[in-house]
């Protein structure tokens, strides 16, 4: 052998070192005849899976998707993404004929939903689980804890997957737009949720109320919210109770003068995130829904919903007790603290209660001297708008 081809020989056994740094991966066979890798200690159950996963720390991102340019160390994982695409969902739950993407999510979803053996129960409200990350992930919801944060807003989430979607808008990755209004997705199976805000289709309902849900999960919190019977939190003013520690804040709130939310256009102040929210579109003049009847617009399809029970006169809501029927929830659970006795809201100065926060603001005007509600034409002052009403019709001053 020459000296040429020796030292070519050994070039090419230098090179090959370098590029292997890492060293090859043990066999280590672990509790059930698992194979793990000896740089994280990761188990696989067959010594393939475990080659496959070696070129992650090897950073070998062999298989690429034509549409995303998102890269994969193996065919089949890639063939495993490029249905989230398509829209391919080739494994069927056998019992409530969900499809999935891949084997092990349907073998996931029965074991989660159809499996009657769940080992894992919460100490809080006694709901049991499959598997011990479900109850892990469970457990939050009971703490309030958002251990997920961002690092480039600092927001933090209850979950890891939010903070993952969360970062798309910081990268203004959006490769799925809605044809109706523009608004750009993340993930195909957003885009699909956000159709039906336009469809009005809900295809999720409450057994007991036969209420319609765009989401399964808004389907199973409204009836953990509503109809569920275990509420663990209780509010310490009313003694109320809720399943959630999020609708007990919410809740609290109505209890102080607290209005966290400020608009940074008009600094008006409001107690929910929603009506600050709702708010901002009028800044915008944003009032895409418009009534066919009277050319009202709204900001929303669920305001506008709501608004043609004005012209056909539908009630939903009935009381169980007078039968009476009210066209929104919210007046109804108002209405039924007539029949239960309950008033929640104490005026400070003199203690008497109230049905509604709005009925003691207009009390508590009776202690002050204020009288906001103003005449324009002769500048006569009142305490309550309904007098001011009054006052206009009879001021002789031309009001502009």
């Amino acid at each position: 052998m020459s000296n040429t081809t020796l030292l070519l020989l050994i070039l090419i056994l230098i090179v090959f070192s370098y590029q292997n740094t890492l060293p090859e991966p043990q066999t280590v066979h672990a509790e059930g005849n698992q194979y793990t890798c000896d740089v994280c200690k990761k188990s696989f159950a067959l010594r393939t899976t475990l080659k496959t996963h070696w070129r992650a720390h090897k950073q070998e991102s062999q298989y690429s998707c034509n549409v995303c340019d998102k890269s994969f160390f193996d065919k089949s994982n890639l063939k495993k993404h490029q249905r989230l695409h398509t829209g391919e969902r080739p494994y069927v739950c056998n019992v409530c004929k969900k499809g999935y993407v891949s084997k092990y999510d349907a073998k996931q979803h029965h074991q989660r939903m159809h499996d009657e053996v769940r080992p894992f129960r919460c100490e809080v409200c006694n709901k049991s689980f499959a598997f011990r990350n479900d109850l892990n992930c469970h457990k939050i919801i009971h703490t309030g804890e958002r251990p997920y944060h961002c690092d480039v807003c600092n927001m933090s989430f209850q979950y890891q997957n939010t903070l993952k979607e969360h970062k798309f808008r910081h990268n203004n990755d959006y490769p799925y737009s809605c044809d109706f209004c523009g608004k750009g997705f993340s993930i195909q199976s957003k885009l699909t949720v956000h159709m039906r805000v336009h469809t009005g289709e809900r295809p999720y309902v409450c057994n007991v109320c036969k209420k319609g849900y765009v989401t399964k999960y808004d389907a199973k919190q409204h009836h953990q919210r509503v109809h569920g019977e275990v509420r663990p939190l209780r509010c310490e003013v009313c003694n109320k109770s809720f399943a959630f520690r999020k609708d007990l804040k919410r809740h609290q709130i109505t209890h102080s003068e607290e209005q966290p939310y400020h608009c940074d256009v008009c600094n008006v102040s409001f107690r929910y995130q929603r009506a600050l929210k709702d708010h901002k579109f009028r800044h915008n003049n944003d009032y895409p829904y418009t009534c066919d009847l009277c050319g009202k617009s709204l900001s929303f399809k669920s305001e506008l919903r709501l608004h043609m029970r004005v012209h056909s006169g539908e009630r939903p809501y009935v009381c169980n007790v007078c039968d009476k029927s009210f066209a929104r929830s919210s007046i109804l659970n108002k209405h039924l603290r007539v029949h239960t006795g309950e008033r929640p809201y104490i005026c400070d100065v003199c203690s008497k209660t109230f049905v509604d926060k709005y009925t003691l603001t207009v009390h508590q005007v009776v202690h002050t001297e204020e009288h906001p509600f103003v005449c324009d034409a002769c500048n006569t002052a009142f305490r309550w708008k309904s007098q001011l009403n009054k006052h206009i019709s009879l001021c002789s001053v031309k009001h502009p």
